[in-house]
């Protein structure tokens, strides 16, 4: 009987704790936990990195210079390149990482910066609503100045690719993780890498009384 109370009041402990706790709601994007977890990336590092990194090759010396010989070659002092973007190598020992939360945070930024144009026709974010709004030519039913003609695409002049590589060592009872963004900015008409961007992000951890 005394077994079967025991049992009863922590079962409504639990409960009681359960009822009690709150949860709080904060902009990832305004506030930095420092949360590091050995077996993922968090959202606060990929946003760390989209930013410095867009704000690096948008500045960059090289990036400038080509951007100045695009305008002249446009014959257009206002015209800005296309760029697309490659899908996010994975190179950490998490397959199921979310890489495509990267390339939204890399895209908003580059959009954001004003210096290029991102194409959804080519690269990791291709929508095949595109290509298939150009088979409207033929249906009545929409109003043919409207839709979207055959040609009209514009090919990219520039590539990013992001890349997210994971490495840890340990020492007894500490382990540290390091996580290492790099990216490269190609000029796809010549090949030629014009600005490349390396970041590492690390933690320490102590080893519990019940492991990692």
């Amino acid at each position: 009987m005394n077994k079967t109370l025991i049992l009863g009041a922590a079962a409504s402990a639990m409960l009681l704790a359960g009822c009690g706790t709150t949860t709080t709601i904060y902009d990832p994007a305004a506030t930095k936990t420092g949360i590091r977890q050995s077996g993922s990336v968090s959202s606060e590092e990929f946003r760390e990195v989209a930013v410095a990194a867009v704000r690096g090759a948008m500045t960059n010396v090289k990036f400038t210079s080509f951007l100045k010989r695009y305008q002249r070659e446009m014959k257009d002092p206002d015209a800005i390149p296309v760029l697309k973007l490659d899908r996010v190598i994975n190179d950490t020992d998490d397959p199921d990482l979310n890489v495509s939360e990267l390339t939204d945070m890399l895209n908003e930024e580059l959009l954001n910066a004003g210096k290029v144009d991102v194409t959804m026709a080519e690269g990791a974010g291709r929508t095949k609503a595109i290509g298939a709004s150009r088979k409207l030519q033929d249906d009545d039913n929409f109003d043919q100045k409207t839709v979207a003609q055959e040609g009209t695409l514009q090919a990219a002049r520039l590539v990013l690719r992001p890349k997210v590589v994971s490495n840890e060592v340990r020492d007894g009872g500490r382990k540290a993780v390091t996580r290492t963004f790099v990216l490269e900015m190609a000029d796809i008409k010549t090949g030629l890498i014009m600005w490349k961007f390396t970041k590492q992000l690390g933690f320490m951890k102590e080893k519990g009384t019940l492991g990692w």
